[in-house]
């Protein structure tokens, strides 16, 4: 892919997100608005906001897909704010498939629009990633990594993975440990329910230990 191809490709995924984000503020702040005037209770208006037609759900799945499509953009972000907006169990499957999706069609079907990761910490686990002695369990520990910008698990899933089906399967049961991350944390959040909100926090930091097994699963440097 040419480098102008590149660029109206990322111009292109950058407007539909700014475009989706701009549709799906406007639509829930209207529900929100009005539905301040019907419950007093703080519970039972998060419930009812919560409560979304398929719509919603169909616009902020496909928000999620596209921004899956821009390197180096806040995944973890959208997918917290899906927990917020519609709950811990729709909002994990909503995130799981998104996330299977987007991180299927960027390392298998879409051109590759970026060919190695500069950051320090992204590159080494990418490197961990292609010395790795089993790929398949590494690539599922390398999505289920919370905060880390899943392109550079999508690069090594495209170079050590050739067969879809095998690979649509690592990314989904890649994406369920993330999906249930960002999904009940966005909803505990809402809720001011801190206990378990901790118990979240305290999953994720357990999560980026994923890396470290990523490393030590190398193939062995051959002594010189």
């Amino acid at each position: 892919m040419s480098k102008r191809e590149r660029t109206i490709f990322f111009i292109i995924s950058a407007t539909l997100a700014l475009l989706l984000i701009l549709f799906i503020s406007w639509h829930f702040h209207r529900q929100l608005m009005t539905l301040f005037g019907e419950f007093t209770s703080r519970h039972a208006l998060i419930d009812r906001f919560q409560k979304h037609q398929p719509i919603d759900m169909l616009t902020f799945t496909l928000l999620l897909i596209v921004v899956i499509w821009l390197p180096g953009a806040p995944v973890s972000v959208f997918a917290i704010a899906a927990g917020v907006c519609f709950g811990h169990w729709t909002a994990f499957w909503l995130n799981a498939i998104a996330i299977t999706i987007g991180n299927f069609s960027v390392a298998n079907l879409l051109p590759e629009i970026w060919h190695r990761p500069s950051k320090r910490s992204t590159g080494r686990l990418y490197q961990d990633l292609l010395k790795i002695r089993h790929p398949s369990l590494g690539i599922i520990l390398g999505y289920a990594i919370p905060f880390i910008p899943s392109t550079v698990i999508n690069l090594a899933a495209k170079r050590l993975i050739h067969s879809r089906s095998h690979l649509i399967v690592l990314c989904f049961v890649g994406s369920l440990p993330t999906s249930a991350l960002y999904a009940f944390g966005g909803d505990l959040a809402l809720r001011g329910d801190v206990k378990h909100l901790i118990i979240v926090v305290l999953i994720a930091i357990l999560l980026f230990g994923l890396g470290w097994v990523i490393h030590h699963d190398r193939h062995e440097e051959p002594a010189l």
